[in-house]
């Protein structure tokens, strides 16, 4: 009896549909799986681990070397050379939000 449940009057069984579940061959455009794009992110991995190290140097570097260890003509070539430094990283962060 309980397999008269899943039959429609004319003996053939229902198809029942299941909400959230479509096959891909019936989603609008604008919900079919993307294909994958290989972007610059994806790419340029090898580089990202290179990057990364030469940031840590820096960083490294700017805590072994204070600017009070300069001389004055040095330390406002150097301030200026980290205001670039800073504004460009700043600049990226940023960007990469959007």
């Amino acid at each position: 009896m309980a397999e008269g449940k899943n039959k429609n009057s004319e003996g053939q069984p229902s198809k029942k549909s299941v909400p959230g579940q479509k096959s891909p061959a019936k989603l609008p455009q604008k919900e079919q799986p993307k294909q994958v794009v290989p972007t610059k992110s994806t790419v340029v991995v090898g580089s990202s681990v290179s990057l990364i190290k030469k940031a840590d140097e820096v960083g490294e570097e700017i805590e072994t070397k204070p600017l009070k260890s300069f001389e004055k003509k040095e330390r406002e070539k150097i301030v200026q050379s980290y205001e670039r430094l800073i504004f460009k990283m700043v600049r990226e962060i940023n960007n990469s939000r959007q």
